[in-house]
């Protein structure tokens, strides 16, 4: 656990991520209408517009915090390594059949 204090450069950059999943959840929201949401999470509409109002824009900061991001459901989210090794495969496919070519 630790308890170093926190740059303001790593606090703004928390914070504006956060501002960003922020949009990305009212975007969503807006999209699906917060009467859905709230019988989604089995609660009244007005109980989700106040957690809107006093809780979200922190709740996202918290997310930025941890470390955690925010994706579509149907959104495809994979690791740094993983993409490497994926654009390592598609370089070495890619020169290859370029290769290729050139001899044809």
């Amino acid at each position: 656990m630790s308890t170093q204090p926190v740059s303001a450069d790593k606090q703004e950059s928390t914070r504006k991520i956060g501002a960003r999943y922020l949009a990305e959840v009212l975007q969503r929201l807006a999209l699906t209408t917060q009467d859905r949401a709230a019988s989604c999470m089995g609660m009244d509409a007005s109980t989700l517009s106040r957690f809107k109002a006093e809780h979200l824009e922190r709740a996202c900061q918290l997310l930025a915090a941890v470390g955690l991001q925010v994706a579509a459901a149907d959104a495809v989210v994979v690791s740094r390594d993983d993409l490497q090794a994926l654009k390592r495969m598609a370089y070495k496919y890619l020169q290859a059949e370029i290769e290729s070519e050139e001899r044809d």
